[in-house]
């Protein structure tokens, strides 16, 4: 009978131990492919999301100039000269704008623009779309600025200088006929993304003087636009980027031309932007992180797929004792011995090749599927069949190390079952393990090197391996200890149980495996859950609602007014302010919310509901109630005491109006006694009473002094309560100017101000409708010398800096991070007014909204004026976090830990399967001698609970234990680490832990069956 038949006989009749071989087999070959069908496949996923998180227009390539006639050949031969970036750009959008007024007669301002294209995203209402020298304006622009079908309207720029040759006369100014009224589409749409038009609402106006922002007038020709006598015209040519087309292939190629681009960005009257550049580096750190980290994630689970393998393969051919005590009795070689003793499992594991590599192919493309980016595909290459071969050897080396103690054993050894016991070269090995374990781990707690990936990504598995082989000798030597006081004590079933275990070294070998198993199985879903945590927090960081839109506006106040027309309940939308001013070298966000709106619309990093109402009502700005006015005649009942002036001094109003700075009403020259003080007031809607001033005569800087108690305020005769007897509500200018002092009391009388100066500036008192100090959120260090004072001044939304009061610091701000201020937007806008006036030119306008929000509250947004320029879903944010390099690690991870779960439960059944026989015929001649059957049964359940309740300990400390230590050192979210916040956040660490009990019950339940019991 040849040797084939001889093995294949052999599979067939041991049938389930020859399945398990195979899949241990494939899962090693398996594991080890997908290290760099992973890599590659995750390393894609992270490019395509890097270059798609910027939108296509802003992350491909926008050539600028003042024509588009000549550009477009220009950008075209450069990009000739670049295929492969060619090749990932969209077609190019042509546009060419010129800011023109429309009727100025009414102060209007707007854009005439050409864009190709233009009438297919746009609703004609009226007429149709307009050719060469023919208009088409909004629907809007027909109600504000009174414009008709058929009108010929004539268009100067609104600024700019001649475009006409030196020494030539300026032309005349142009008229074109309007042809075609119509109305916004969808203006989300990703054509308008970026370009900022529909901006003309009638709460859309230039504060200065009042000039009416009207929507776009569109035009078929760029001849039209570069007809405009005054102004610049500014054309662009916008290439969008096509994400999915970059593949990780080209990236070598694309990089070198687009820094070719960007080095040679030499065309005459034309500016490159190229924003894919900049992506690509970010993707490259990202993907460099994951070559480092899946590599380090996947050896483990490779490693003890090799030893898992080792053991079933010893346990095999330790159950074939007899037979190869029977060849060597028959006089085989050594030779013939091995052959015959590792040729079924040789066998098994070169079937078990192309399995392993298919189901490494088959796992990589469910994840590509499952949790990577769109369009990311399983790469097959060399590298795949190196480390596939790779994988098949060590298999090998497994298998016939398995065997070798068998096969080297003599005929008496093998025929009496005397186990194989640990020699010194195994002593040795486990000591370079453990001592390389603690250097690792040493390196990474104690290092200088900070967040490392690829040393925090594998001291996990050293922490595991050194508990497993800890417990294995524990287990050893727990056992030899009882064996004695056992039989001292006459406790059969323990004495039993302990000497079972104790001259058993496939025990620990188990032992061992399953610790390993159990360590990183709780170490991944411990890790996994933090993460998770994370992610969620970083995502309100970033986000700070479901959705946000970034639009369009003037000033905030036209902001909250669309905002609070589309949600007048306050619950599903919020108009917000967003500023960044310089201080010491960074940037600290300013966030402006509206208080009465941020509970129920934001995501607040790390806080709970209740806890954003409590942080909303301590930054609510609130004072005395505010003391609206009107135009009208103004009277002021006052007394006025010890007035001693040089030149006379008055006394005033100081009122506010919306958009505007302070100003003030005259009430008349001060004179000693009790008198009636009158001005007229003339302000809009809107108006409130801010103060009350004594006012010094022009340039007089002499000495100066009054007592002026104020009695009533009256407007038309109706008295106003300025709340002049409730104390608290009136207060000093702080700072007041030097050389001024001023008192401020409230009595029953009236408002008393005891006023000293010797300056010509006037004294105010102000009206207290809002705190002395503007209540603030603080996220990291104060933005001032004393990074941890609790008040100081700085430049929120005015042009002068603002008294600011911390009522809470908080690790992260919404949509500001760990460095950033959060107020309420309003209060901080009307202090602003009050002062030097709001700084709009550094405002960024934002709307954040819940998902109730209205679906097509970005086109209601643009018909109130605010045009949404990019839109963020914090939904996209949770899934761009879950795909970046980090969290693509920690899954591999915790497919590692649950794979080797089941390896270490698979080996122990197999080893029960092959000692059951032997220990079935020990069970008989034990109950020969008179031993119970209680006493056997108890015998079995004490060496179960040795065999499982050791590594579940064990497991359990050095998986929690080790994430722990090993969390600091790894980035959770982003590959820069960053803010991160160790604690738990669901239920995948719970959900872990009740796998593995169920499992390890299953186990010991299958222990007992394939055992036979103890009978």
């Amino acid at each position: 009978m040849s040797g084939l038949v001889v093995t294949l006989r052999g599979i067939r009749s041991r049938g389930g131990r020859s399945t398990l071989v195979v899949l241990l087999s494939t899962v090693a070959i398996a594991a080890a492919v997908l290290v760099p069908l992973y890599s590659r496949a995750a390393a894609q996923s992270v490019l395509t999301d890097t270059v798609a998180d910027p939108p296509p227009i802003v992350a491909g390539l926008t050539a600028r100039g003042t024509a588009l006639e000549g550009m477009t050949a220009q950008v075209g031969d450069r990009l000739r000269a670049a295929p492969t970036v060619a090749a990932v750009l969209g077609p190019a959008q042509e546009t060419i704008a010129v800011s023109v007024d429309p009727a100025s007669e009414l102060k209007s301002r707007g854009r005439l623009v050409y864009r190709p294209g233009s009438c297919e995203h746009l609703t004609i209402l009226e007429g149709r779309c307009p050719g060469d020298r023919e208009l088409m304006v909004s629907d809007r622009t027909v109600e504000r600025v009174k414009i008709r079908m058929g009108d010929v309207l004539t268009l100067p720029a609104t600024g700019g200088t001649t475009r006409t040759s030196f020494g030539e006369p300026p032309p005349k100014d142009v008229a074109y006929p309007v042809v075609g009224v119509y109305r916004i589409g969808d203006p989300t749409d990703p054509y308008w993304e970026t370009t900022g038009f529909f901006g003309g609402s009638p709460l859309n106006e230039l504060d200065s003087d009042g000039t009416k922002i009207v929507d776009e007038l569109f035009t078929g020709s760029e001849s039209t636009v570069r007809s405009i006598a005054l102004g610049r015209p500014v054309a662009s040519l916008e290439y969008p980027l096509d994400a999915e087309r970059v593949r990780l292939a080209d990236v070598p190629a694309l990089t070198g031309e687009l820094e070719s681009l960007s080095a040679s960005n030499s065309m005459e009257g034309v500016a490159l932007t190229i924003g894919l550049l900049d992506s690509l580096r970010l993707a490259d750190r990202q993907r460099s992180a994951i070559t480092a980290a899946v590599p380090t994630v996947a050896l483990p689970l490779v490693l003890l797929c090799w030893f898992v393998l080792f053991l079933v393969v010893a346990a095999v051919t330790d159950d074939r004792r007899a037979e190869i005590a029977v060849g060597k009795l028959r006089g085989l070689s050594v030779g013939g011995i091995t052959r015959f003793a590792v040729g079924e499992p040789l066998l098994l594991i070169a079937l078990a090749a192309p399995l392993g590599v298919a189901l490494g192919i088959g796992l990589t493309a469910l994840a590509s599927r499952a949790f990577l980016a769109p369009a990311v595909d399983v790469q097959i290459g060399w590298p795949v069949l190196v480390v596939a071969l790779g994988a098949l050897l060590g298999a090998v080396a497994a298998a016939v190390l398995g065997a070798r103690e068998t096969v080297r054993a003599s005929i008496g050894a093998l025929l009496r079952r005397v186990p194989h016991r640990a020699g010194r070269r195994a002593l040795v090995a486990e000591a370079v393990v453990a001592a390389l374990a603690l250097a690792a781990l040493y390196q990474l707690l104690f290092g200088a090197d900070g967040q490392s990936a690829t040393l925090g990504y594998a001291a996990p598995a050293l922490i595991a391996l050194l508990a497993g082989l800890l417990t294995a000798r524990l287990l050893g030597l727990v056992a030899r200890r009882r064996l004695p006081r056992a039989i001292r004590a006459g406790r059969l079933p323990g004495m039993l149980a302990a000497a079972q275990v104790g001259r058993r070294p496939e025990s620990g070998r188990l032992v061992a495996v399953l610790t390993v198993a159990l360590a990183l199985l709780t170490f991944a879903a411990t890790i996994w859950d933090v993460s998770s945590a994370n992610r969620l927090r970083t995502a309100n960081a970033d986000i700070g609602a479901d959705r946000v839109y970034i639009v369009n506006a003037n000033e905030p106040g036209a902001v909250r007014a669309a905002v609070h027309e589309i949600d007048p309940t306050g619950t599903t939308a919020m108009a917000v302010v967003r500023v960044k001013q310089s201080y010491g070298g960074d940037y600290v966000d300013l966030i402006g919310v509206e208080a009465d709106r941020l509970a129920a619309v934001s995501h607040f990093p790390d806080k709970s509901p209740e806890q954003v109402a409590a942080v909303a009502a301590r930054i609510a700005d609130a004072g005395a109630p505010p003391v609206p006015l009107e135009s009208g005649r103004l009277e002021v009942r006052a007394t006025v005491r010890a007035l001693q002036q040089q030149r006379p001094m008055r006394l005033g109003l100081v009122f506010g109006e919306p958009g505007k700075a302070p100003q003030s009403v005259d009430l008349g020259v001060l004179r000693t006694g009790p008198a009636t003080y009158a001005g007229d007031l003339t302000c809009g809607a809107g108006c409130r009473l801010l103060g009350l001033q004594v006012r010094r005569y022009p340039g007089d800087n002499e000495p100066g002094s009054t007592t002026v108690t104020v009695e009533s305020l009256a407007l038309d005769g109706t008295p106003i309560d300025g709340s002049f007897s409730q104390p608290g509500t009136w207060r000093p200018t702080d700072p007041l100017p030097e050389g001024q002092t001023l008192a401020v009391t409230a009595e029953d009388a009236g408002l008393t101000l005891d006023v000293t100066s010797e300056t010509s500036a006037d004294v105010v008192a102000q009206y207290g409708d809002m705190s002395k100090e503007a209540p603030v959120v603080l996220a990291g260090p104060a933005p001032a010398e004393d990074t941890g004072a609790t008040s100081f001044s700085f430049p929120v939304l005015g042009r002068a800096p603002d008294p600011v009061h911390v009522v809470e610091r908080v690790p992260l701000v919404p949509r500001g991070g760990d460095y950033a201020l959060l107020f309420d937007g309003p209060a901080l806008g009307e202090r602003a007014e009050r002062s030097a006036g709001l700084n709009v030119d550094q405002f960024t306008y934002e709307v954040w909204a819940t998902d109730a929000a209205p679906a097509d509250l970005g086109a209601r947004l643009a018909a109130e004026g605010m045009p949404v320029v990019r839109t963020e879903l914090w939904a996209d944010r949770t899934t761009q976090l879950g795909r970046a390099a980090p969290a693509l690690a920690l899954r591999l991870y915790l497919f590692a830990g649950l794979v080797a779960l089941l390896l270490a439960l698979g080996a122990l059944v197999l080893d029960a399967g092959v000692t059951a026989p032997w220990r079935r015929e020990q069970a008989r001649g034990l109950r020969l001698t008179g031993v119970p059957v209680r006493v056997l049964r108890g015998m079995a359940n004490r060496e179960n609970l040795m065999v499982l309740g050791y590594p579940v300990v064990a497991g359990i400390v050095a998986g929690v234990g080790g994430a722990a230590l090993v969390l600091p050192a790894i980035a959770l979210v982003s590959i820069d680490g960053g803010d991160q916040a160790y604690r738990l956040g669901g239920w995948w660490l719970p959900g872990s832990l009740l796998f593995l009990l169920v499992a390890l019950a299953v186990a010991g339940v299958v222990l007992r069956r394939v055992r036979g019991g103890a009978r």
